[in-house]
């Protein structure tokens, strides 16, 4: 049985951004919810805040015993799981948890692998074996942890843990708020992904900004894990957002829409972090109108734009839920705030264009436009996102230039471009490197991407620029149709034409059975690209 919430943490008295170490965090939720339940694996295991201490214990002092110092690495292959959670505990001893994708290719893996030279690779049965494979370039590797598996040069995980003491950490330095413990790799998306370093500071922050400031979780909340605990959505939310805010989160290994809504149902979910992908999928899927979801009040949407007629869908369908969404990144953390009173307000006023922003910044964070030279622009003018954040990463691991780049006088460079209104939302237009120069105009995929996915052809689309010998540039926009709807690329472009001045209409349109996209949703430019560069 649950023991009840102290009210010093009921009421967000705690204030992540003062305590200067991650594990003071950890302690003082033991210490305030004791055996109430922290996490739970859908299909099982269930572990409290007291439990999910000792076993963080167990786990440093178990990989101290084996000559793990402070500033190591120790990379993680898993499918969401609490074992999972766990190994963002690391942070206690000052080592460096590096979360990995479980979808990139063995090659993408042995060069990331290869870049951060951990000391420690943690994988469970899925991913064993593709760690053997790359075994012979592990030279820095000493200590393979296999979760839920025996395998022969691999340590079992709870063998492991069982070898040690629950005793608090003794770390072999001293730990510092700028110390590094997670170093997380961008989803490279539009380039080579790039280890972004991320503090004991910079993780407390975006705890506040998370659970107190965007989302305003309490411990009476139970969130739902679908988003994978490599991404930074789903760190910011699952872990450093709904654990800091003393919630209990229930595990999902992967989305599976019909599982989802299932268990949002049967565990009586309050809040879950969703990409638009998913969002669809689930107004997609027949079960939909079956399920009580009754307990659900909030859904909070990230990590990629979303067209304005599925956002609408959502919010009929989901009618009495709230609707949250914040823009942000794995170096700068979560930024802006799309409020549940923001949307209210954009449905019931008539403001629907409200709906395209990200909201207005956070609490401590501070957002400006700027030019190519780095002057300011003025309010609804195109420019650089450039961002100010207490949850901003450290640097690029191993890239002093990338990091210069990057990081200007605390500022940290987007590449993304936006402008902001007269009151202060920001609203993106695309990423600076995806946008398009066709004929000497240039051309924002977004916008092209807003009008074809308006089509009811379609039910999702990327726009990008291929090159081209008359227009240097021209606008392609790859499609996927939805089921039992037929359309010609011609009919699409047509349709197109009567929103799009001419040089923005897609000159080409490919329709794809998918499209190619990571574990956040994001559809994969770079893939689509070079593939299309191969026809």
């Amino acid at each position: 049985m649950n023991s009840p919430a102290k009210p010093l943490l009921a009421q967000h008295a705690i204030d992540f951004g003062a305590l200067p170490l991650w594990g003071d965090l950890c302690d003082r939720l033991a210490d305030a919810f004791g055996d109430k339940t922290a996490f739970v694996n859908v299909d099982g295991a269930a572990l409290s805040f007291d439990g999910y201490r000792q076993r963080v214990n167990r786990l440093n002092n178990a990989l101290a015993a084996r000559g793990v110092k402070k500033g190591d690495r120790v990379a993680i292959l898993a499918r969401n799981c609490t074992e999972y959670a766990e190994t963002y505990g690391l942070a206690k001893s000052g080592y460096i948890v590096v979360p990995l994708n479980w979808r990139l290719t063995r090659d993408e893996l042995g060069r990331l692998l290869e870049h951060c030279a951990p000391a420690v690779v943690i994988a469970d049965a899925h991913h064993v074996a593709a760690i053997d494979g790359l075994r012979p370039n592990l030279g820095s590797t000493h200590s393979f942890v296999a979760i839920g598996i025996t395998a022969a040069g691999w340590l079992d995980y709870e063998a492991l843990l069982a070898s040690a003491i629950a005793a608090v950490p003794q770390p072999d330095a001293v730990l510092v708020p700028s110390d590094v413990i997670c170093l997380m790799y961008t989803s490279g998306t539009t380039g080579q992904p790039k280890g972004v370093a991320l503090t004991h500071r910079g993780i407390l922050a975006n705890a506040r900004t998370s659970a107190q400031s965007i989302l305003h979780l309490t411990p009476q909340d139970r969130t739902l894990a679908a988003m994978p605990m490599f991404h930074a959505g789903g760190m910011w939310y699952h872990f450093h957002g709904s654990y800091a805010a003393g919630c209990t989160t229930v595990i999902m290994s992967g989305f599976d829409a019909p599982r989802v809504l299932e268990t949002l149902a049967r565990e009586a979910i309050t809040n879950v972090h969703l990409v638009p992908t998913m969002i669809s999928a689930l107004l997609a899927d027949p079960s939909i109108d079956k399920v009580d979801l009754g307990a659900l009040r909030l859904i909070f949407y990230a990590a990629s734009s979303i067209p304005l007629d599925l956002l609408k869908r959502a919010l009929a369908q989901f009618e009495g839920c709230d609707f949250i969404q914040s823009y942000g990144s794995t170096e700068a953390g979560m930024i802006t705030d799309l409020s549940a009173a923001d949307h209210l307000r954009a449905i019931r006023e008539g403001k629907e264009q409200l709906l395209l922003s990200c909201g207005r910044p956070a609490p401590g964070n501070t957002v400006r436009i700027v030019d190519d030279n780095g002057g300011a622009r003025p309010a609804c003018e195109i420019g650089e996102v450039e961002i100010f954040s207490p949850g901003r990463m450290a640097r690029y691991w191993n890239d002093d230039a990338a990091t210069r780049a990057a990081l200007v006088d605390s500022w940290f460079r987007s590449g993304d471009l936006g402008y902001q209104d007269e009151e202060g939302y920001l609203y993106l237009v695309d990423r600076k490197n995806d946008m398009i120069v066709t004929g000497g105009e240039n051309v924002y995929p977004s916008e092209v991407e807003a009008v074809i996915a308006a089509d009811p052809a379609v039910a999702m689309v990327s726009v990008f620029g291929v090159p081209d010998p008359v227009w240097v540039e021209r606008v392609v926009a790859a499609v996927v149709l939805r089921p039992g709807v037929q359309a010609t690329p011609e009919q699409i472009i047509a349709r197109g034409r009567t929103q799009l001045a001419a040089y923005k209409c897609p000159k080409q349109v490919v329709v794809y059975q998918e499209l190619p996209m990571n574990a956040a949703g994001k559809i994969l430019k770079k893939e689509l690209k070079l593939a299309f560069g191969k026809q």
